[in-house]
């Protein structure tokens, strides 16, 4: 009898064990997954006359993390900055440079020259203020695609796109020290116009990249599981146009009654999950818990409702939406089991023998009612699906690559490449008390030449027929080890086929041109506002395409497939860590005739605020949907 105790004990060790270790499948069956997915690589535009540098500068208090300290501000956007109709335009953010870089996408065409954007008209310096991403929207509503750019060290400036050039304007009216490392657009009022939600990570004030600073008075997060002296994160509500620039007024309420401290946010997305047109938003948190927020907001007036999963009995608190400990880097919507519900893919750091976290992927159970008693209702089922390991994951992104209606995920990842891993120390460091933690003079030494998860790809994870997903970056050929930070989607040419780009930290940011072999058809849609008040009606593939038009962001489109299944996207403001996909829905059909009408319902709202909603049909292939604003 005595020996039970210890027979227990040793099966409970191989249970875990069977839980724990990683499953995979044969080299040939992965070949086999990866069939017919194929992409071409090119380098992003760099400029030629700037000499790269490869670590930031830092306050002194800094200087032995400073290659910590330059961990963030790769960036990429996806989108139609010319106004072709296309989203064949790439805006990205190379740190070795501090300069946001906008240009073609390579084979597109050199519709326009290459332009280094940098501030000229208001206050900048781009060693203490980097650029770290950018937004694309058109704000002052007159057709022309404009650009916000965050920064590490002042608030966001907008440049409205001009026939003179760009025209410059602050965010926030008081120019003041932000480290900002994403952000996001929406209609979070519910009053037909689209809001920016900005998320901070260093505290308000700091002084980051001051060299010459001589105070002693810098931070650190002072908990690695629950750090809550961040950064504020705010929302800026639409508030009119005035002289040809939009107007934007600071909630100053909307984290009443919010479980809201001071975050230190990575990502963060925003898209409506309960059916009302309100988006829900998922905010992603480095060193705490993330945080799904349900919108109650009326026009002019944010009201949002934290919800939590479920504790049950066999539950692990740490994969549990708000209320795990992991480290949010980002995040992305989308159906990851095919029942016409959105689902939430996450990444944290679950790098092998060093921080084995684990990426999410929180399948909704669709019970909305719950949401309303502040359940969220999703289950992390990421170790059942495959998707809870990969490195140390930045941007999460779920998309249909090859068309036949399952969504593929892929991962930024990596932090720094170098020669000496610093992952020991860090894991030192990790247990100290939270006070120890918070000075940065007592962290391990962290400069250029140290490595930290550096020898890491982009996983391409592909669903198997057993349901579980795997990783076929190396029989695509696309695992060349790299440190990434965002990852933007977008059909480029409109061929069908999305294509990606990454960008890298200190590294070659790239594009990925999808040139996969598939027989599947898709359906992809651009839903336009016109910006003409006479327009009342929804035209599908409008012949007079003079007209101003914005992108209608948050319109939902839900596509009925012949055998009852459901298909939902929407359109994306810019959700993620620094990677902004195009603003446009790709749907993949499977192999299904090219001439076959699918059902498609598109819900909407206007410029009064109020919810529109029609049905159409529509063939496989790239159409234009005007819905009246």
């Amino acid at each position: 009898m005595k020996q039970i105790p210890r027979i227990l004990a040793i099966v409970v060790l191989f249970v875990l064990y069977g839980f724990t270790r990683p499953s995979d499948i044969s080299n040939a069956d992965k070949e086999d997954l990866a069939e017919g997915f194929n992409f071409e690589k090119s380098v992003l535009y760099q400029p030629s006359n700037i000499k790269p540098v490869y670590i930031h500068q830092v306050h002194p208090q800094y200087k032995k993390i400073d290659a910590w300290i330059s961990l963030v501000g790769a960036a990429v956007n996806v989108t139609d900055f010319d106004g072709d109709k296309l989203p064949n335009d790439i805006i990205h953010v190379d740190p070795r440079y501090n300069l946001v870089l906008i240009s073609p996408a390579k084979g597109t065409g050199d519709r326009f020259k290459p332009i280094e954007l940098m501030p000229k008209q208001l206050p900048y310096n781009p060693e203490s203020m980097p650029p770290s991403g950018t937004l694309t929207d058109d704000f002052n509503q007159d057709g022309k695609i404009d650009i916000m750019v965050n920064y590490l060290g002042r608030s966001p400036i907008i440049f409205y796109q001009s026939d003179n050039g760009f025209i410059e304007a602050e965010l926030n009216p008081t120019l003041e020290k932000w480290f900002t490392t994403t952000s996001t657009i929406a209609d979070l009022d519910g009053d037909g116009h689209n809001d920016i939600f900005i998320g901070n990570y260093f505290p308000d004030g700091a002084r980051l990249y001051e060299k010459d600073a001589t105070d002693k008075d810098q931070v650190m997060q002072h908990s690695f599981s629950r750090g809550d002296n961040g950064a504020v994160n705010r929302i800026f509500l639409w508030a009119g146009i005035k002289d040809g620039k939009a107007i934007f007024k600071e909630s100053m309420d909307w984290r009443n009654g919010l479980e809201f401290n001071n975050d230190w946010t990575l990502a963060v997305a925003a898209a409506d999950l309960n059916g009302d047109m309100l988006p829900e938003v998922y905010v992603a948190n480095d060193f705490a818990p993330d945080k799904l927020l349900l919108n109650k907001s009326t026009p002019g007036h944010l009201v949002f409702k934290e919800l939590k999963g479920k504790k049950g009995f066999m539950s692990i608190r740490s994969s549990i939406l708000g209320r795990d400990s992991f480290k949010g880097m980002g995040v992305d919507f989308g159906d990851m089991n095919g029942d016409g519900l959105l689902d939430i893919y996450v990444s944290n750091i679950a790098d092998n023998f060093a921080l084995h976290e684990s990426h999410y992927a929180f399948i909704n159970t669709g019970d909305i009612a719950g949401m309303e008693q502040g359940i969220a209702p999703f289950v992390n089922e990421s170790e059942k699906l495959g998707l809870s390991r990969s490195s140390w994951g930045w941007e999460a992104k779920l998309c249909d690559f090859n068309n036949d209606g399952v969504l593929e995920a892929i991962q930024a990842t990596g932090f720094r490449k170098g020669k000496i891993d610093r992952w020991p120390e860090l894991q030192e460091l990790a247990t100290g008390h939270d006070e120890f933690i918070a000075n940065p003079e007592n962290w391990p030494k962290i400069n250029d030449g140290d490595d930290i998860s550096g020898h890491s790809h982009i996983p391409f994870f592909v669903k198997h027929k057993s349901g579980k997903y795997f990783d076929v970056a190396a029989n695509i050929d696309i695992d060349e080890y790299q440190a990434t930070r965002g990852i933007a989607t977008a059909d480029i040419e409109h061929d069908g086929k999305l294509d990606f780009v990454s960008a890298a930290q200190w590294q070659d940011s790239k594009l990925y041109h999808n040139t996969g072999n598939t027989n599947n058809t898709f359906l992809g849609l651009r839903l336009m506002n016109p910006l003409r008040p006479e327009m009342t009606d929804v035209v599908i593939d409008p012949k007079d395409e003079t007209y101003p038009e914005k992108y209608a962001v948050g319109a939902k489109a839900v596509v009925t497939l012949k055998d009852g299944k459901k298909l939902v996207g929407y359109v994306d403001g810019g959700n993620g860590h620094t990677g902004k996909r195009s603003s446009e829905i790709h749907f993949g059909l499977g192999n299904i005739n090219v001439n076959q009408v699918q059902n498609v319902e598109l819900s909407w709202r206007k410029s009064n605020g109020l919810v529109a909603s029609t049905k159409v049909q529509l063939k496989p292939g790239w159409h234009t949907v005007s819905l009246p604003y």
